[in-house]
């Protein structure tokens, strides 16, 4: 695989980039776990050393940091069940995605060392969709990508989202609620690094859309972020290299086709874990003082949808 690191590679990276000590881990883990072992809420989390880890990783091993982050996340885990609460993959709903590849992890890593993800947006059918499935599906995908995978955690990902086949119907399925709602969640309940953010082949039809999604994310993401124009893929070799990037791309890395199909066998090979996962989450309701309820997380305006319902 291309631009894996060693082990003593990744070490040093991370003590230099994350202040990772080895010789604490240990200790942190302990930490964490005896917290959350007298955090009534929280008893029933997800708590292997691999996973406690990524939060640790995700802020820069702040023991105070990783508390809240871990906190948050499981909040949101019992608070949006809808996006948490039904990872079957062998489902008609996950099929359908796997089946358009919208999201695709490359294999390797880009020459920095980065792990690379891949949207096609464009491939999603909006008439057969809509904006919650895209942030459900994408999450769970994005879980396994980051699972196991110590150098994504370590040197943070990269996101390429091809726009190329986007149209006035996928501009409109990006309902602002949501949007917030999916970008929070990642950006503030995950401990992903995200390191850059590509737009390839950037139709004016987004551009409204693009705007939004700026407003919602934090000043050092926006400034992550780069457009680039139809089949213009020069900066983006300048930044990754050509051997991760697939063939369509102006890269090496095999065709889409190819990445797909590995994707496919991994997610449904994982099709246990999946289920698994969905047991993890927060106990509101034995939060001490109040439980943290949708709107604490996400605003006032996330509940606006379901009043029109009821």
């Amino acid at each position: 695989k291309m631009n894996v690191f060693s082990q003593s590679e990744l070490e040093k990276v991370a003590k230099d980039e994350l202040g990772e000590d080895k010789t604490r881990i240990k200790s942190d883990l302990q930490t964490l776990k005896d917290w959350i072992s007298k955090t009534p809420h929280l008893k029933g989390i997800r708590q292997d050393d691999a996973h406690l880890l990524k939060f640790l990783r995700g802020c820069k091993f702040s023991l105070e940091r990783s508390k809240e982050k871990l906190d948050l996340y499981n909040a949101c885990r019992s608070n949006v069940p809808q996006w948490f609460g039904n990872w079957d993959v062998e489902s008609p709903l996950f099929q359908k995605f796997l089946g358009w590849g919208n999201y695709l992890p490359l294999p390797g890593y880009d020459k920095h060392g980065r792990q690379v993800i891949l949207m096609r947006t464009g491939q999603i059918v909006p008439s057969q969709t809509n904006i919650e499935e895209v942030l459900m599906t994408s999450l769970a995908f994005y879980e396994l990508a980051c699972e196991d995978n110590t150098q994504g955690q370590v040197k943070g990902i990269v996101v390429l989202n091809d726009l190329g086949q986007a149209t006035a119907q996928h501009a409109i399925m990006f309902n602002p609620v949501m949007a917030k709602k999916g970008i929070t969640i990642w950006q503030e309940a995950y401990p992903a690094r995200p390191k850059a953010m590509h737009f390839l082949n950037f139709p004016p039809v987004v551009q409204g859309v693009f705007t939004m999604m700026q407003g919602f994310l934090n000043e050092k993401m926006k400034k992550r972020n780069q457009v680039h124009q139809k089949g213009d893929y020069t900066k983006l070799l300048e930044d990754v290299g050509a051997e991760v990037l697939p063939e369509e791309y102006g890269g090496s890395n095999g065709s889409v086709e190819e990445i797909q199909k590995t994707w496919v066998s991994k997610v449904m090979a994982h099709k246990d874990w999946y289920k698994e996962q969905t047991k993890y989450k927060s106990d509101e309701s034995k939060r001490p003082g109040k439980p943290k309820s949708h709107a604490d997380i996400f605003g006032i305006e996330g509940s606006f949808r379901k009043l029109e319902i009821d």
